[in-house]
């Protein structure tokens, strides 16, 4: 019955740990109570589809779960599980950019800024913004009616029962990361790149505007790659095929921008010659490094994401498939 223990692992996601346990046992009793019925009434055992159209009509795991909970007050108590899984998806992205940016600007300095003087919006007013904006759509969709799309659903498409699940704050980090380097790389946020303990001023090589829209497309690829294993965390083989197609272009990408043999162009007013030279040979051959390690790194995640892909091929295989 893996296509049960994928339903309750669903659900269970969705619950308090103190809960988990208890509330699982509960359904699975109820649900192989209906698959004994429906198999004594049929004569023989259920098929896959049958299995399915049951757990439909039993109800989408985040309906069910959200039966269990104590607090459901700010909409409708049939809409309100799937505004929960929405929100914490949506401030987890904006947190994740946040972080990001943090970040970044606690490196960069008072140098850091957006192009045009445009500054950042406050964390509070963007979560506010998140949370009115999310609400308002699902108050629309019960208002007038249109909740049946939060249904439409297939078990066969939940993930995996076992195996650890990235929380929803890991993936935003991710797509955050994402986004800030999109907004880097077509020049919407600048960094400084003076390193003012050496009066050294780093710049880009030729060779990164050579692989601008190689790269450009590559970030936007991987983005949406992310923001479907975090909308989508079912179809785990389609997004463990698109990140080990992702890790291949990378490593490509990487190997040709290695050919060029220089990365960064170094300057300075105060160095002498001989010591700049010394200093621009030290920073190339530490991006060297850098990218041969890179490319290392995308092969072995291509690897791990293929060998996820057989994981889940197994997992999601029906039984008389894994017999044959």
């Amino acid at each position: 019955m893996d296509l049960i223990e994928r339903y309750l692992g669903a659900i269970a996601r969705q619950l308090p740990d103190a809960q988990k346990a208890d509330v699982c046992a509960e359904l699975r009793d109820v649900l192989l109570s209906q698959v004994e019925d429906e198999e004594g009434r049929l004569g023989r055992p259920q098929t896959q589809e049958e299995l399915e159209a049951m757990l439909i009509r039993f109800g989408h795991p985040l309906t069910v779960a959200g039966r269990y909970r104590k607090t459901q007050h700010l909409i409708g108590p049939e809409v309100f599980p799937f505004w929960w899984a929405a929100l914490k998806m949506s401030l987890a992205v904006v947190l994740g950019i946040y972080v990001v940016l943090a970040v970044l600007t606690a490196v960069g300095g008072e140098d850091t800024e957006l192009i045009g003087d445009r500054t950042t919006p406050a964390l509070t007013a963007t979560l506010l913004l998140t949370l009115g904006a999310v609400t308002l759509v699902f108050a629309l969709m019960e208002r007038f009616g249109k909740t049946t799309i939060l249904n439409r659903w297939k078990p066969g498409q939940l993930p995996p029962a076992s195996g650890r699940s990235v929380s929803p704050f890991e993936a935003g980090l991710e797509i955050g990361v994402g986004v800030v380097f999109i907004l880097w790389w077509i020049g919407f946020i600048q960094f400084r790149n003076l390193l003012p303990d050496h009066a050294l001023r780093l710049d880009m090589a030729q060779v990164w505007t050579h692989w601008f829209w190689p790269i450009l497309i590559f970030s936007a690829y991987e983005l949406a790659a992310n923001l479907l294993a975090l909308l989508r965390p079912g179809q785990a083989r389609l997004v463990e095929s698109l990140l080990a197609i992702r890790s291949l272009v990378a490593a490509a990408m990487l190997c040709g921008i290695y050919q060029a043999g220089h990365w960064v162009v170094v300057s300075s007013l105060t160095l002498p010659a001989a010591e700049l030279a010394k200093t621009q040979a030290n920073f190339d051959r530490g991006m060297a490094i850098g990218i041969a390690g890179a490319v290392l790194v995308y092969v072995t995640l291509a690897g791990v994401s293929l060998w996820r892909l057989r994981q889940a091929d197994r997992a999601f295989a029906s039984p008389a498939a894994r017999r044959a």
